[in-house]
């Protein structure tokens, strides 16, 4: 990456937060997300210790965290791309979809999560339901504008 072109990113990266706020505190909870997910990797899995019988000190599962880290880093991709290139309002049921997806994947295993699977599973959870209201925002804009004539 040139000087250049690391201008022409930054640039175009602040321009695309700096047009709706919402995307920053979306990327500020994602950052927030990522790093919890690393860190409770250091946490004692409660399954491993109350039934297997697992003695104490645990290895870091890094398998899993770089599995789990893996995953996000694919749900932002999708979720920018959806969001850099639909210009429709079904953009939103469309990150809704892709969110309940990976709740539904990784909620599977919710009984007997170590602790960074439970992140996952909250961060997925969570942005599940930041799209949820922000459909049923869009579709009560819409009505109002549709039925009631309000802008």
């Amino acid at each position: 990456m040139t000087v250049k072109t690391h201008k022409g990113f930054a640039k175009t990266t602040m321009s695309y937060f700096r047009s709706k706020p919402l995307r920053v505190a979306f990327a500020i909870l994602w950052i927030i997300f990522f790093g919890l997910i690393i860190s409770l990797g250091f946490e004692p899995n409660p399954y491993a210790l109350h039934v297997l019988d697992d003695p104490e000190p645990h290895s870091y599962p890094i398998e899993l965290v770089i599995i789990l880290v893996m995953a996000m880093l694919f749900h932002l991709s999708l979720l920018v791309t959806l969001d850099v290139y639909m210009r429709s309002r079904w953009k939103l049921l469309a990150m809704l979809v892709t969110s309940v997806l990976f709740l539904l994947c990784f909620g599977m295993m919710a009984m007997h999560a170590p602790p960074p699977l439970g992140g996952m599973i909250f961060w997925t959870f969570l942005s599940s339901l930041l799209f949820l209201l922000l459909c049923f925002w869009q579709v009560c804009l819409f009505v109002l504008r549709r039925f009631l004539g309000r802008s």
